[in-house]
């Protein structure tokens, strides 16, 4: 069995969960079986002093 890993980014106006989901969610369109996730890098865009929308940096194992 091969892994390889790809480096994704997540966008989320609800928070940083949403944004970890919502890159699982697209990768797993185009990439066969996911087998796990790390997080490398939480960020957040701001506007007026408030939080308005949540980032999250992936690298995603997914075999090949």
């Amino acid at each position: 069995m091969h892994i390889k890993v790809t480096e994704m980014v997540g966008e989320s106006t609800a928070g940083w969960k949403d944004a970890v989901q919502s890159a699982v969610s697209e990768a797993s369109r185009s990439l066969n079986e996911i087998v796990g996730v790390e997080v490398v890098n939480f960020t957040a865009n701001v506007e007026n002093g408030r939080v308005v929308e949540y980032k999250a940096n992936l690298k995603v194992a997914h075999k090949t």
